[in-house]
C-alpha cells in the first residue's frame, strides 16, 4: 500500500513538472510572438526604434525551448544588434529635432545638462533620456515624477501636464511657511523633542499630507481622503520659499540642514532642492527658531 502511494505521488510530481515546463515554454513563445508581431514586415527604422530595441532585448539570451527556433532567434539577434546601433543614432537625432521644434512652438527653452546620460532641462523639469533602455524619466530635481516613452510629443505633453499640476498643487509661500511649521511641530511632538531642535526633513511629509486636508472633509470621509504629500512637491515648495525670500516670518526663521558626503547615500533620507537648471543642494534636516 505504501509503495503504490509512493508511485502515485511520483507520477503526480512528474505530471506537475512537465506541465510547468510546457507552460513556461508557452509563455516564452507567446512573448517572442508578440515582440516579433510588432515589427513583422517592417524594415528597421528610427520611427520604430523602441519596438526593434524590445525585440533585441527580449530575444537576446531568451531560449525558446525549440532547437530550430532558437537558431533562427540567435541569427536574428546577431543581425539586429549592429542595425540597432545605427538606429539609436538616427532615433536620437529625430527625437531631439522634433523636441526642439515643439519646445520652440511653446516658447520653451531646452538646456542640455549632461551628454551621457543625456539629460535635458525644460523649466522647471529635467528629462533623462535613455536610448539603451528606451525610456525617459521626467523629474523635478532628483525626484522622478513620471516615466515616458522616447517620443517628443509625449515629453512635451507630460511637461504641460506637470506644469498644470504644479500650478494647481503649489501653495503660496506665505501659507506654506505656516503649514510647514505646523508639520515640524507635529514631528517634534512625536519625537518628544524641544522647539528649535532639528528633525529629519523627510519626516514632515506625512504631517504635511494630514494638515493640507480640509477638516470637514476629513470628518465626513475619514482618513482615506488623506493623499500623500509628494517629495517633488516639497522640494518645489522649498525652492519657492527661497526664491520668494520667505524663509522668515513674524520673527521665526526656517533653517534647512545641508546633507553632505555619506548622508546622501540613502536618498530616501534626504531631499534635493534644485536651483535653476544645474544648481541645487541635498538637505537632511529642518528646524524653526
Amino acid at each position: 500500500m505504501t509503495e503504490n502511494t509512493t508511485d502515485s505521488s511520483t507520477i503526480a510530481e512528474d505530471i506537475s513538472a512537465l506541465l510547468t515546463r510546457i507552460r513556461s515554454r508557452r509563455r516564452r513563445l507567446s512573448r517572442a510572438k508578440n515582440l516579433l508581431k510588432a515589427v513583422d514586415g517592417k524594415t528597421p527604422a528610427a520611427a520604430d526604434y523602441e519596438a526593434w530595441l524590445d525585440v533585441v532585448q527580449g530575444l537576446d539570451g531568451y531560449e525558446l525551448g525549440d532547437g530550430e527556433a532558437d537558431e533562427l532567434r540567435q541569427a536574428l539577434v546577431g543581425r539586429l544588434k549592429p542595425a540597432i546601433e545605427k538606429l539609436r543614432i538616427k532615433a536620437r537625432m529625430k527625437f531631439l529635432t522634433k523636441l526642439e521644434m515643439l519646445a520652440g512652438q511653446r516658447d520653451l527653452e531646452l538646456e542640455k545638462i549632461s551628454e551621457n546620460p543625456l539629460v535635458l532641462y525644460v523649466e522647471p523639469l529635467t528629462f533623462a533620456i535613455d536610448f539603451d533602455e528606451g525610456g525617459v524619466e521626467m523629474a523635478y530635481g532628483h525626484e522622478v515624477i513620471d516615466e515616458l516613452p522616447i517620443d517628443a510629443a509625449s515629453v512635451m505633453g507630460a511637461h504641460e501636464e506637470a506644469a498644470a499640476r504644479f500650478s494647481k498643487e503649489l501653495i503660496s509661500s506665505d501659507k506654506f511657511f505656516d503649514l510647514l511649521r505646523g508639520a515640524y511641530r507635529m514631528v517634534l511632538a512625536a519625537d518628544d523633542a524641544q522647539p528649535g531642535e532639528r528633525v529629519d526633513l523627510v519626516d514632515v511629509l506625512v504631517p504635511l499630507a494630514m494638515l493640507r486636508v480640509d477638516r470637514d472633509r476629513l470628518r465626513k470621509k475619514g482618513p482615506e481622503v488623506i493623499e500623500p504629500f509628494p517629495r517633488y512637491l516639497l522640494a518645489r515648495q522649498l525652492a519657492e520659499l527661497r526664491r520668494d525670500g520667505a524663509l522668515e516670518k513674524d520673527g521665526v526663521r526656517l533653517e534647512l540642514g545641508a546633507a553632505t558626503g555619506g548622508s546622501t547615500r540613502d536618498k530616501t533620507n534626504v531631499l534635493y532642492v534644485p536651483i535653476g537648471a544645474k544648481g541645487g543642494q541635498y538637505y537632511g534636516s529642518i528646524r524653526f527658531e
